[in-house]
């Protein structure tokens, strides 16, 4: 996943201001009902009366929340989904049988207030481990929320599902097609820390007006999350709650079937263009964050190694805290890749910064050291490594590790 997401040679067209609702036939709406104490929205819902084919992948840490649990469950159940149920400030995970209780208590009262079947509802939750839910604000939430209920309510949603987040995660598209009917993907997420993939602190919803099986979607959806949400890092840390859920209300007449019908691969771009735009949302969005890095491995034997090192060296905390010191200290980066457990000759290494030359062969060559120190003033700098043995690659966008980062995370549990 590149840092430089472009429209070059692709069919589709950017939805400026455009929200999850922006796709016809979603509606959304968001409020405060007292999980905060700043006093921001803290509970939302996405809503499709006329329901749709609904995919999602989540977490694997072992530690999962009961809003994980509890999805996948209801999605074992029915890919048919109408309405989704997120509050943030609070995970409601690691809180054993009572949170598991509560969990279901939430979709027990949205069933009610939307007047739908339980199994048509999904949860989903981020904020603090370890405490309950206090359902009574939560009902109040969901009461004062199903009342609201807007086409135009995608952007309050968005706020509703931030945690340490300081901006909002949007994206949305359209594609043209002979009828004159638009295809349309939008989505929002929320992460800021404790990113990394296999999913991370982060929620992301997507919405579509597209007639798709859920077979189809799940294969898509597990293709772009691959290609996307797992090509980035912020911490190497991973959550409790991470889940994507992608909806298709089928609303308009663009049906497909499989990957050699039309307009899939129209679609597949697009999708993919959405899930790599808000992936990159998240780390420009990094906790503490003042950089976004690219770190491109080359010319490997196997990609499973190009990963392995790419990680290596976006994970890695001397790294990152001499990127946020503006610090173009590449001994951090060799050290990085050497510690990784994957074969590769080191007197091969080649490193760049941009396209300047800094480590040949494994050792450090001259620079125009202006030069760089220009670069490293950047918001954005990518670094290719070349390993000389193969013919695979694998790149990972990360953020630098500020004092912020330090600080957000020393006091965010009070």
């Amino acid at each position: 996943m590149g840092s430089n997401l472009n429209k070059k040679n692709i069919d589709f067209d950017i939805i400026e201001n455009g929200s999850i609702t922006s796709v016809p036939g979603f509606y959304a709406s968001a409020c405060h009902c007292g999980l905060k104490s700043s006093g921001k929205p803290d509970i939302c819902i996405i809503y499709s009366p006329g329901g749709s084919v609904c995919s999602g992948i989540f977490t694997t840490n072992k530690f999962q929340a009961a809003s994980v649990i509890i999805t996948k469950k209801q999605l074992e159940k029915t890919k048919n989904i109408k309405a989704i149920i997120v509050n943030s400030g609070i995970a409601n995970a690691c809180n054993g049988k009572k949170g598991h209780e509560n969990a279901l208590e939430t979709i027990d009262i949205a069933a009610h207030q939307l007047d739908i079947d339980k199994k048509n509802i999904l949860i989903s939750s981020t904020g603090v481990i370890g405490q309950q839910l206090p359902m009574e604000k939560i009902k109040k939430g969901i009461s004062i929320c199903s009342d609201i209920l807007s086409a135009d309510g995608g952007h309050d949603a968005a706020k509703a599902i931030l945690t340490t987040d300081l901006v909002t995660k949007e994206t949305a598209v359209k594609i043209k097609t002979v009828s004159g009917e638009d295809i349309m993907i939008c989505g929002m997420a929320k992460g800021s820390g404790m990113i990394e993939p296999n999913m991370a602190t982060l929620l992301v919803f997507i919405t579509t007006n597209v007639k798709i099986s859920g077979k189809l979607l799940d294969s898509l959806l597990l293709e772009e999350a691959e290609e996307s949400f797992n090509h980035i890092t912020v911490d190497g840390c991973q959550s409790t709650n991470d889940m994507i859920i992608v909806m298709a209300n089928s609303k308009s007449n663009v049906i497909l079937d499989n990957k050699a019908g039309k307009y899939y691969k129209e679609f597949k771009n697009a999708f993919s263009y959405v899930m790599r735009d808000l992936a990159r949302k998240i780390i420009l969005d990094g906790e503490g964050a003042t950089k976004l890095i690219e770190i491109k491995i080359i010319n490997v034997k196997k990609k499973s190694d190009a990963k392995i090192l790419a990680f290596k060296v976006a994970n890695s905390n001397l790294f990152k805290t001499a990127m946020f010191g503006q610090d173009l200290n590449w001994g951090r980066i060799n050290s990085a890749l050497g510690s990784a457990e994957c074969n590769f000759d080191p007197d091969k290494v080649n490193i760049y910064i941009e396209d300047v030359l800094v480590v040949k062969n494994g050792m450090g060559v001259d620079f125009n050291r202006k030069y760089t120190d220009k670069i490293m003033k950047r918001k954005e700098i990518k670094f290719t490594v070349d390993l000389n043995s193969g013919k695979e690659e694998f790149n990972v966008l990360t953020s630098d590790l500020s004092i912020d980062y330090v600080k957000i995370n020393a006091l965010y549990h009070t």
